[in-house]
């Protein structure tokens, strides 16, 4: 330990100085363990360099004080993406497509150097981007759902001790309007099927009757359908919020299924397949058939919508309906739950027809006087 150069053979010394110091204990056998570094061609900033390092052995060592590792962003962004329970998310390969639009704005920066400012700004760049997946400029909820990756990265990372802050804690999420309340009709619905090959008509009645997100109609397989006694058993992992739910069929599904099980490929076990091999979106033969069908502004995820209020509709339950859907709260529910004209034309009938019978505005006791004249 110390400061040297080397010796040739002859015993001369040659080359820069070297420092050697202690930089940790073994944990087995609690004896320290060296390294060593070139310090220069000087020996007075040789002996600098290997005073600053014996500090620093002496605060790690007596007062458990230890200089941490810098990291740039990317660094982070990449030791996030390995994480176990990163990568069992189902929304992985969007946090991966997420983080590559973060690298190339942070990747470069040491993250301690990152500020708050620099992602309020980033922010507003990127409402001025077109999006990786089409021409339309980023939206305000898909500049969130970005900066929620990199708040999740900095989180897990104070957690173990990489950073010391987060530069996202005091960034404000910026306001979203995306609550829809388009639903489709009975006869828009018909209208729609006509114009949809078998296979995808399949798939948006499944979402017209059942409410079911557009991945859980995707990725059901034949073991969670009970035919027999005409439900859907979904587990946690099937699930966008990791909850089990029950989802019954009525006779139309019912008969879907029936005949979806007579042609069950051998290959593998998905319901939905198109030429024996599971159906992963039909994005496009969907749009297709809503222009054709002159049904606008509609989306898939609107089934969804559409199950919603036609069930509440029909009298169900709030909670019944929020079971069957998988709601969490009454939040979310209602915004999923539509009221349109009929159902405030059907509000002012109950009331009318509730004002004008024989007791309505009349309390107990203006009953009572009357009875007893």
């Amino acid at each position: 330990m110390g400061v040297y150069k080397r010796k040739d053979k002859d015993g001369k010394p040659y080359g820069p100085w070297i420092i050697q110091y202690p930089y940790t204990v073994d944990p087995k056998t609690g004896k320290a363990r060296y390294t060593t570094e070139k310090a220069g061609q000087g020996k007075r900033l040789a002996d600098l360099a290997f005073g600053k390092k014996m500090i620093e052995w002496e605060k790690k060592k007596h007062l458990g004080l230890e200089s941490k590792r810098e990291y740039t962003f990317a660094e982070l962004v990449d030791w996030y993406l390995k994480l176990p329970k990163v990568k069992r998310k189902k929304s992985y390969k969007d946090d991966v497509r997420k983080a590559e639009i973060l690298k190339e704005e942070f990747g470069g920066c040491l993250a301690r150097d990152i500020k708050p400012a620099m992602v309020e700004s980033f922010q507003d760049d990127l409402l001025e981007r077109p999006c990786q997946r089409n021409k339309n400029n980023y939206t305000p909820a898909s500049v969130n759902r970005v900066v929620a990756v990199m708040k999740r990265v900095f989180n897990l990372a104070m957690r173990d001790d990489l950073v010391e802050k987060n530069p996202c804690f005091k960034v404000s999420m910026l306001p979203e309007d995306n609550k829809r309340d388009r639903v489709i009709t009975k006869e828009e619905f018909e209208r729609l099927k006509g114009f949809l090959p078998q296979h995808a008509a399949r798939i948006v009645t499944m979402g017209y009757y059942t409410g079911m997100r557009a991945g859980e109609i995707f990725g059901l397989t034949w073991d969670k359908v009970n035919l027999k006694e005409g439900f859907i058993e979904l587990e946690p992992e099937d699930t966008k919020t990791s909850e089990p739910r029950t989802i019954y069929l009525d006779p139309v599904l019912k008969d879907m299924f029936a005949e979806l099980a007579k042609v069950r490929h051998i290959g593998h076990n998905f319901v939905f397949t198109y030429k024996g091999k599971p159906i992963k979106s039909i994005k496009t033969t969907f749009n297709r058939a809503c222009r054709k069908a002159g049904i606008k502004d509609f989306r898939f995820h609107d089934l969804r919508h559409t199950f919603n209020t036609n069930m509440r509709k029909a009298g169900v339950d709030r909670s019944v309906i929020m079971k069957i859907t998988g709601h969490k709260t009454d939040s979310m529910f209602e915004r999923y739950n539509t009221v349109d004209k009929d159902d405030a034309q059907e509000a002012i009938k109950r009331l009318d027809e509730f004002l004008t019978e024989p007791s309505a505005g009349e309390d107990s006791t203006s009953i009572l006087l009357q009875r007893r004249d």
